[in-house]
């Protein structure tokens, strides 16, 4: 009887083990294959100060592309940036911008960590083929590789509206907290050691 209790006990932590073990692996592969997070920050300054475009003078900018000259009086300027906040490399990586009716893209300047690094244009983006639906290709797009794109907007109102980023990728684009926030963020979030201890304050 007791040589059939220590087979029971033996059956039984083998079995627990491999449960364990199975259920730690379903965690592993869930956590790895969730939908990849791109964390995102979009600010949007005009070029002309409101006072300034408020007074009597009618401030604009003069741009030639070519033998062609535009003027523009209401431009502003949107930076969006975006890092790979995900637990995958990807070797490309590509998203796009949408902008409110009315508002359109005139230039875009991209920023690239380095040389290995590219932004690629799905679309010439100028003032002679503007857009309101700019797309990018960002190659590679390795975890915590971060982009900026400079985005000229023309904006129909006093302001450009809203501006959506989205991918057909499996992703989730979530906000990126300001410089302002993080500051912040850290003010109010100190810590003290008393000895082995650590007191945190937030």
């Amino acid at each position: 009887m007791s040589t059939e209790f220590e087979w029971i006990k033996i059956g039984a932590g083998v079995l627990s083990g491999g449960l364990a073990g199975a259920v730690l692996t379903n965690i592993i592969t869930t956590y790895r294959s969730r939908i990849q997070p791109v964390g995102k920050r979009l600010d949007v300054t005009p070029l002309f100060s409101p006072g300034f475009t408020g007074s009597a003078l009618s401030p604009s900018i003069t741009v030639t592309s070519g033998a062609t000259t535009y003027q523009f009086s209401n431009l502003h300027v949107a930076e969006v940036q975006v890092i790979n906040r995900g637990n995958r490399d990807l070797a490309r990586f590509s998203f796009g911008l949408t902008l409110t009716p009315g508002d359109e893209v005139v230039h875009i300047e991209p920023t690239v960590p380095d040389r290995h690094h590219a932004v690629s244009l799905a679309n010439p983006v100028s003032p002679a083929t503007k857009t309101a639906t700019p797309d990018f290709t960002l190659a590679p797009f390795n975890r915590g590789d971060a982009y900026k794109l400079r985005v000229f907007i023309v904006a129909v109102g006093d302001a450009p509206g809203a501006i959506t980023l989205s991918s057909a990728e499996a992703v989730r684009f979530v906000d990126l907290p300001s410089i302002t926030e993080t500051l912040a963020e850290i003010a109010f979030s100190s810590a003290v050691k008393i000895g082995p201890l650590e007191v945190r304050f937030k």
